[in-house]
């Protein structure tokens, strides 16, 4: 936990014991000294919004244990499209633990996905797809997530995203990667025999249930 972290989660601690809403709009400012000052705003979000956009986990932790809403969604966007339009992977997840609804909507009718795609963030994509996002969600103009990549010339997210429906969804294109792993891994020569039983454990004994997860988190594939 860095500086600001820590004074923007001793703020939001201080006005919570004093009987403030989490879940208020707010806005944020940094101070000289390093310090975080979180004062009312009409046009704020709410401060799991503003921890979401930092990738500040102990902040969003202790929000989230205190009560605030992970679905709250102040002028334009949830929680969940901070975290991804800013590229906070480790927030992301979080917020998903914690039954944040992954194709929620703004006020454009974009969804966390749509998000990602436009902006070509692959791992994102992963992360969303594995959490069950939505290929066919569509904006207020009827774009999808990989008409939005189109539309944006983000040519690898389309390309994914294509891949993905083509296969039949997130979990069918995972079992095809996951077979092409396994055939790799075992070929003749393939692993030094004191390795073989630990990649065969890994890659062919590891649950079905689980792969789809794990390549949400490996951005070589």
């Amino acid at each position: 936990m860095d500086a600001r972290e820590r004074s923007f989660l001793e703020e939001a601690q201080r006005q919570h014991a004093l009987g403030c809403d989490l879940d208020a709009p707010v806005d944020v400012a940094f101070k000289r000294d390093g310090g975080v000052c979180i004062f009312g705003w009409p046009h704020g979000k709410t401060r799991l919004y503003h921890a979401a956009t930092r990738g500040w986990c102990a902040a969003i932790n202790w929000l989230i244990e205190n009560g605030a809403d992970v679905h709250v969604d102040y002028d334009v966007r949830t929680p969940l499209h901070g975290a991804v339009v800013y590229d906070r992977r480790d927030a992301a997840v979080l917020l998903l633990e914690a039954g944040a609804r992954v194709d929620d909507r703004d006020r454009d009718g974009w969804t966390a996905l749509n998000c990602a795609a436009s902006q070509d963030n692959l791992n994102m994509c992963k992360l969303l797809l594995s959490r069950g996002a939505s290929l066919d969600a569509r904006d207020k103009f009827g774009r999808d997530p990989e008409a939005l990549a189109r539309l944006s010339g983000q040519t690898t997210a389309a390309d994914f995203l294509a891949a993905v429906r083509a296969a039949g969804g997130w979990r069918s294109y995972c079992d095809a990667q996951f077979r092409d792993l396994r055939r790799e891994l075992l070929a003749p020569g393939a692993v030094a025999e004191s390795s073989e039983r630990l990649y065969a454990r890994v890659f062919v004994e590891l649950p079905n249930a689980v792969f789809p997860r794990v390549l949400a988190f490996r951005p070589d594939f």
